[in-house]
């Protein structure tokens, strides 16, 4: 028993040094002018692990700035979030008073509005709030997006490639070679039958950004190869809680296929593993909607 207690002790204390020694490797690299040292994806993706937020709970406000297709709105949400269970949302004006609340859960979304002469009550799928929206959201991303996490990164699969892009980590998923002929041009029939062939996931290119020093993310990018459309997400500050990292600001942006979204998410405050409540009680007399 002391051997293996030893062991241990040995292990944890050598993977302490490896990444203090990796840390200050750059730092050195880095004041005298030299890149990040070059990493695997599968080390990246380690670093990156180790510096995301270790919660079961959050709650947060934040101000949220959206521009859609030419038309601007700005208001405040209060967030509530468990983890793969429900994310809860209050949304408000500046003036303060609610006009609606969000429920959305693994396989559903629902909604109550409570703006005057359009107060009803919705329960629906995501294929709904895509629609609405106009980007690919499923509660993961909700989730993903509001705790600081990169959208739809694999971490238990060996499918990307690394490279230093200046300051900072970038990994690439790697395509198949059919949606590689695409992106380099082939003929409209050609490029029928290779979108028929793909999966809707293989259509997707994803690349992110990584702080080189904090393993921090710094951006998303998604690009939908049949349809143009371009998402990136940009995270920016720290919130500094000792669990881990939370960005204070959060930059959504889309383009393409019909759409045009900019979205800045700014966290006044947050809080992290307090359990909440997360009231939702659709009033009796609101109109029923089955869509959006």
């Amino acid at each position: 028993m002391m051997k293996l207690q030893k062991i241990i002790i040995f292990i944890s204390v050598f993977f302490i040094v490896v990444s203090t020694f990796t840390r200050c490797s750059n730092e050195k690299r880095l004041a005298s002018g030299k890149p990040l040292r070059s990493m695997d994806p599968v080390s990246i993706l380690k670093k990156v692990d180790n510096a995301s937020l270790a919660w079961d709970w959050i709650g947060m406000k934040i101000d949220t700035d959206i521009k859609v297709n030419g038309e601007s709105e700005s208001f405040t949400l209060s967030v509530r979030m468990k983890r793969d269970s429900a994310i809860w949302i209050s949304l408000s004006p500046a003036l303060g008073v609610e006009i609606a609340r969000v429920m959305l859960l693994t396989d559903s979304v629902k909604v109550i509005s409570k703006v005057p002469l359009n107060k009803f009550v919705f329960e629906g799928d995501y294929l709904q709030l895509e629609n609405l929206l106009g980007i690919p959201f499923d509660f993961i991303s909700f989730q993903d997006l509001f705790s600081g996490a990169s959208l739809e990164l694999d971490h238990f699969n060996d499918k990307y490639a690394s490279e230093v892009d200046g300051l900072n980590y970038k990994l690439i998923e790697k395509i198949p070679r059919r949606v590689k002929k695409l992106i380099e041009g082939v003929s409209d029939r050609k490029a029928e039958r290779l979108i028929n062939k793909a999966e809707v996931s293989e259509l997707i290119v994803k690349s992110y950004w990584f702080d080189g020093m904090g393993f921090t993310p710094i951006k998303d990018v998604f690009r939908h190869v049949e349809s143009g459309l371009y998402v990136t997400v940009q995270r920016f500050g720290n919130e500094g809680h000792r669990q881990g990292y939370m960005p204070s600001k959060t930059k959504i942006t889309a383009a393409g296929d019909g759409v045009d979204l900019d979205c800045t998410l700014t966290v006044k405050r947050s809080r992290v593993n307090k359990e909440y409540t997360m009231p939702f009680d659709p009033p009796a007399n609101y109109e029923r909607r089955k869509s959006l």
